[in-house]
């Protein structure tokens, strides 16, 4: 296995992990009427920054050769990185009590388009 595919799926399970965790802590946020912490919002900005970098070595291993199994796999990618800058936008200007409602949601969405890319990816 190469190192580029090795650092990927390493991601990928990471990425899914911080997914799952971020939708469950926000959707426990909000049911618990709290708002969002600076440590819930810390962990947005990491989540965006992984799926960054995942989409980064998945370029370069396009570059090296390798192909998904399904081009599909390019869709789940783009919008495991744009779905939380939506959800920012939706939130922007809000009721801040909703903020880690729609935060949870996307963060649910995304541990499940993290897992369908894996299912074209390989």
């Amino acid at each position: 296995m190469s190192v580029l595919l090795f650092l990927h799926n390493g991601l990928f399970r990471t990425g899914l992990l911080i997914t799952a965790f971020m939708g469950v802590w926000g959707l426990v946020t909000y049911f618990r009427k709290q708002p969002s912490s600076g440590s819930f919002r810390a962990t947005l900005v990491l989540t965006e920054a992984l799926f960054i970098v995942q989409g980064l070595v998945g370029v370069l291993m396009f570059v090296n050769g390798r192909r998904p199994h399904d081009n599909l796999h390019w869709l789940y990618g783009v919008l495991l990185v744009i779905v939380l800058p939506i959800a920012m936008s939706y939130v922007s200007g809000r009721e801040p009590r909703r903020e880690p409602l729609v935060y949870g949601i996307a963060g649910l969405f995304m541990a499940g388009l993290t897992i369908r890319a894996l299912t074209t990816g390989h």
